[in-house]
């Protein structure tokens, strides 16, 4: 593409120029001179371009010979859908003949970096433009069944002077966003690669004032920034740090102790200091438990300090062989046997008393062998003849003795003395005759 338009309208200013200063046959002169720089300004027009008709703009290079150099030129070619094909070419490139809302219109340069630069800032790089002919370096695109050539702008490849940059129409969406580019000599669109606009800078964070506050756990008043304000942590109320110290009884310990007021709790403390008087434990006679109670309360009627009160043991009453229950403190080793065993009933036995032939009853434990038997016949009466002792009474060995053999000495003896003894008894009895 080359810049054209402005290089027509310096030549046409030249001729108009000629024709005002020209005088007598210096006129026919000027004119020739004139015409002859018209024709070389046309020629210079189409430089570069193929060789067609002058009054056929649809085989120039461009897309409209007279270019869009706004919104309306677009909406105004759009609608005359010149050559036949504008729409066609510019529904590819998604350019529209009205704005979307919040798009913007900016007058904008393409330069030879490929940069596409509008409202002061690089929007798209890598821009191409496309023209109805090829020029060099320029590639094949086909739009809609017709081919065209599109031509980067990087290097100033597309461009008549490699150095200049172009006069172009940009198109942004209402975020800065890149929409659409048009070179407005020649209305050829641009095919470029979006750069993301810079983020607005963040408004100024509004200054947050100091307060000061009641830091309610500490009950301290402290300064913090307004926004940092939790009710559940400060009060505004600054009063709320006024701490009240209170003496109440620790009902759990029995102890007296200072709180803060507002940490009294009624299932934890009692403001009757009197509920601290020291407790003690003690022995509950009526249910023989270990209780506790404070001081004041001690009843030796209904309480023992002796813990051994409360101390129930079974022992074994010795004098009713009963078994009973009796505190600790009741124990007598005279009337009582921890033993249980000494209750149990002893069995009884009917024994022989061996030392005074007597039929006894007994325990079981209280045998002896030396002494008893549980032959019964050895306390029957005893034979009182001598030598016959060991016979029972009733034996007919007692009734009718046998007489022993005599042999010796010792039978004679014997025989002496059963006369003697004879004898005496015939004597008494004669004497106690004679008294009657």
């Amino acid at each position: 593409m080359k810049q054209k338009k402005n290089s027509i309208k310096s030549k046409l200013r030249n001729v108009g120029n000629q024709f005002r200063h020209a005088k007598g046959n210096k006129v026919v002169v000027s004119g020739f001179f004139v015409l002859s720089l018209v024709f070389t300004g046309i020629g210079l027009y189409q430089f570069n371009q193929p060789a067609t008709s002058a009054s056929n703009e649809c085989n120039t290079n461009d897309i409209v010979r007279s270019g869009t150099h706004n919104q309306g030129d677009i909406a105004r070619h759009y609608q005359a859908n010149v050559c036949g094909d504008f729409r066609a070419i510019y529904d590819h490139y998604w350019i529209k003949p009205d704005l979307a809302p919040g798009d913007r219109v900016f007058d904008g340069q393409s330069n030879n970096k490929g940069e596409v630069i509008a409202d002061g800032r690089v929007v798209a790089r890598n821009a191409a433009s496309i023209g109805r002919h090829a020029i060099q370096h320029s590639q094949p695109i086909s739009i809609a069944g017709k081919t065209y050539y599109q031509t980067s702008h990087v290097g100033g490849r597309a461009f008549a002077n490699p150095n200049a940059s172009l006069p172009t129409l940009v198109v942004l969406d209402g975020n800065g966003n890149f929409k659409y580019a048009i070179v407005k000599d020649c209305a050829n669109p641009i095919y470029a690669t979006p750069v993301e606009p810079p983020k607005p800078p963040e408004p100024p964070k509004p200054v947050v004032r100091d307060i000061q506050v009641c830091e309610l756990a500490s009950k301290r008043i402290i300064t913090i920034k307004e926004d940092q304000f939790n009710p559940e942590v400060h009060s505004r109320n600054l009063e709320d740090c006024q701490v009240v110290i209170i003496e109440v009884c620790e009902v759990e310990t029995g102890r007296i102790i200072k709180i803060d007021e507002d940490d009294f709790d009624g299932n934890k403390h009692s403001r009757n200091l009197e509920d601290c008087i020291p407790r003690i434990e003690v022995c509950e006679l009526e249910t023989d438990s270990l209780i506790e109670i404070r001081e004041d309360q001690f009843d030796e009627t209904k309480h023992s300090r002796n813990f051994k009160d409360c101390v129930k043991m079974q022992v074994c009453e010795l004098e009713t062989k009963e078994i009973i229950t009796i505190r600790e403190t009741e124990f007598d080793e005279n009337k009582h046997s921890t033993n249980l065993q000494d209750c149990e009933t002893a069995e009884e036995i009917v024994v022989c008393d061996l030392e005074n032939r007597q039929i006894i009853t007994i325990t079981e434990e209280e045998f002896d062998e030396a002494r008893h038997t549980r032959d019964l016949k050895e306390c029957e009466a005893k034979c009182p003849i001598p030598g016959f002792e060991h016979l029972p009474a009733a034996s007919p060995e007692c009734a009718h003795p046998v007489e022993l053999p005599k042999t010796g000495a010792t039978s004679l003896v014997g025989a002496g003395v059963g006369f003697a003894a004879l004898g005496l008894s015939t004597h008494y009895y004669l004497l106690s005759r004679r008294n009657i």
